[in-house]
């Protein structure tokens, strides 16, 4: 086979001859080849952009007909395979665990979105989302209300108990006679008669009867009080505190009016009576006196106590045996009309004071800040990093309110108010708790529970979940959203989010 090589001639094929191969080429012509150039390096510059433009989220808008920005949208859902669906259409759910969990939808067009979620054995969630150009608009704190709520039988007993308090792990119940008193836990079956202990010569009179009970800070002793006494449940024994109790009585001429724990000494007790203020030391029974004013509200924060006298100050207690107090401001007494008052610490000189006529007060001594929220508050709740508290009015107006500037799904500002729902007049919530993270809300009903979410984008999700017969709700379980309830002798558990 021959081959020539001519730069003046085109390749050509000889089909005479099919082992002849001839190979012309030409030059391309000198205008053909600048055409070519030129075509080339258009297409690189327009093309680069592009690229360049399309990595970084660039799309063209139909609607506007031109390039945009797009932005994105994380999504976090409690169930994590929930079905997700923007704007109507259902999107596939891809979960990253390298940088993040949940969904990232990316590309999205600049504007507003409907999402839903949903999930088998939920109640649906919705929400309008505006996407911005640029920037990752973000619902992480979607959980889906469990419909029917799954529910544990704590215990039956053939008795017939009466809620009065509860902690984390334990409700304090009882009898219907009044006359003993139970520790029921939380977790499991398992209850036990704490009081009189069935093994201790203690025993109430015959007209005696069970007022209240209230666990120390460590929960490890219960003081119980009746009609007629006060006793200390400690480490398996009953201390009568009949004898402490008579000798500031005595000195003081006035009856102790209240008892209450030392803020993290289980060993103290203080003592409140209408002219002056008394600790209690339990090991050796002995008394001293602080604070010579009448004491009108307390409140604790870690090692640290808090007393609000009726002359209008708040003073701040040393944690020592004899306390010390220092004077940290001075509110005007006038504002209150019933009392106890209920006084909330949440840590560097700030407080939330509540009357029981409904007044909501905010007091920040650093920043000089001080602020009447409300005037006809019935329930209150404070969030575990006291980040937030939320209320609901005598209207049945329920509200949020940010005690911290908040960057999360939305911006919150300190001291910002939210209106969130009204609920319905005939509904009669009995309390609030915080769940899911201090970002939804649970109010317990006599036939169920509402839940809503702080959220300041709409709408606002608001479930309600119905009990088929009445309840006596009795505590919330923070750690796995479980309303504990009481119907007859039964004691039960309701998980109500996953």
């Amino acid at each position: 086979m021959e081959v020539y090589h001519d730069c003046r001639y085109a390749a050509t094929k000889n089909i005479n001859d099919p082992n002849r191969v001839t190979i012309k080429i030409t030059r391309m012509h000198h205008r053909a080849r600048t055409f070519l150039f030129f075509i080339l390096i258009c297409i690189f510059c327009i093309g680069t952009p592009l690229v360049v433009l399309f990595s970084q989220g660039y799309r063209f808008d139909i609607k506007q007909k031109k390039i945009v920005q797009t932005g994105a949208l994380h999504i976090k859902t409690k169930p994590s395979s929930a079905a997700i669906a923007i704007n109507g259409k259902q999107k596939r759910i891809r979960s990253s665990r390298f940088l993040y969990s949940g969904t990232v939808f990316r590309n999205l067009v600049p504007g507003n979105y409907n999402i839903t979620i949903s999930s088998s054995s939920s109640l649906p969630w919705e929400k309008n989302i505006s996407i911005e150009p640029s920037l990752v608009t973000k619902s992480t704190h979607v959980a889906l209300p469990l419909s029917p709520p799954p529910t544990k039988t704590l215990f039956t007993s053939t008795s017939t108990f009466r809620y009065i308090a509860s902690t984390n792990d334990e409700a304090f119940l009882v009898s219907s006679d009044k006359k003993s008193l139970f520790s029921q836990s939380l977790n499991d079956t398992s209850q036990k008669q704490i009081f009189p202990i069935p093994t201790a010569t203690t025993t109430l009179e015959k007209s005696e009867i069970i007022l209240s009970a209230f666990p120390s800070a460590s929960t490890h002793n219960t003081l119980v009080n009746t009609n007629k006494k006060s006793y200390v449940i400690s480490n398996g024994e009953t201390i009568s505190l009949e004898k402490p109790l008579q000798t500031i009585a005595n000195q003081n001429k006035a009856p102790v009016s209240r008892l209450l724990w030392h803020p993290f000494d289980d060993a103290i007790l203080f003592g409140f009576t209408s002219s002056a203020n008394y600790w209690i030391h339990l090991p050796d029974m002995t008394i001293g006196t602080f604070l010579k004013e009448k004491i009108i509200g307390w409140s604790s924060a870690g090692s640290r106590a808090y007393f609000l006298s009726a002359q209008g100050t708040l003073y701040e207690f040393s944690t020592q045996l004899q306390p010390t107090s220092t004077p940290l401001t001075t509110i005007d007494p006038t504002l209150f009309s019933r009392f106890p008052l209920a006084i909330h610490a949440l840590g560097d000189n700030r407080f939330v004071i509540h009357e029981p006529s409904g007044i909501l007060l905010l007091i920040d001594i650093p920043s000089l800040h001080s602020e009447l929220v409300d005037t006809a508050v019935k329930h209150l709740v404070i969030s575990s990093d006291a980040s937030r508290m939320a209320y609901l009015t005598n209207d049945n107006q329920l509200s949020a309110y940010s005690l911290e500037p908040t960057v999360d799904d939305s911006i919150y500002s300190q001291y910002e108010k939210i209106r969130l729902a009204d609920i319905p007049e005939n509904a009669n919530p009995l309390a609030i708790y915080f769940a899911n993270d201090n970002w939804y809300l649970v109010l317990p009903t006599e036939w169920g529970a509402f839940i809503t979410e702080i959220d300041k984008r709409l709408p606002l999700n608001l479930w309600v979940i119905s009990f088929e017969k009445k309840i006596v709700p009795v505590a919330f379980r923070s750690q796995d959203a479980a309303l504990i309830w009481q119907m007859d002798s039964t004691f039960s558990a309701s998980r109500l989010l996953p």
